[in-house]
């Protein structure tokens, strides 16, 4: 409620007529969009790479999209150019500590898309395995006559 100039009470009704969220995705750019999603074993190690020499685990992630990882982008040799790219300027950049904090911030990306591509994994063989029976077993004795 809220009160109006002449000290009025006056009561505002809100209609919200929306259905629910069924899902919700977030809009990256192309450098994001080309991020490999690794093993998580791999994405460990590039983010400690790029932690202790800026750019260059992202530079050795790139070529790793050769080697089967997956990214949102269609064409792997796009894919392979921006994460050059990016390496690139994480190097450049490294001089006024941006490139050392971008590149922190990409070697965790590499974790959490490896994180989320594991869930995905493990989603998808437990949708392939088919339904789950149990059979049910009786605790009680009964004698058979």
């Amino acid at each position: 409620m809220s009160e109006s100039k002449n000290g009025e009470k006056k009561k505002v009704k809100i209609n919200d007529d929306r259905g629910n969220i069924v899902e919700v995705s977030e809009k990256h750019g192309p450098l994001f969009n080309a991020i490999p999603k690794m093993h998580l074993c791999g994405a460990v190690i590039l983010c400690l790479v790029n932690i202790a020499v800026p750019g260059f685990g992202t530079l050795i992630s790139a070529f790793t999209v050769f080697c089967g990882c997956p990214t949102k982008i269609e064409k792997r040799m796009n894919a392979f150019l921006l994460n050059i790219l990016a390496a690139f300027l994480q190097m450049v950049t490294f001089i006024i500590i941006v490139g050392w904090i971008w590149s922190i911030l990409w070697g965790m990306n590499f974790v959490q898309l490896a994180i989320s591509k594991g869930e995905e994994d493990e989603a998808e063989f437990h949708n392939l395995a088919g339904p789950y029976y149990v059979r049910r077993q009786s605790s009680v004795d009964v004698a058979l006559t």
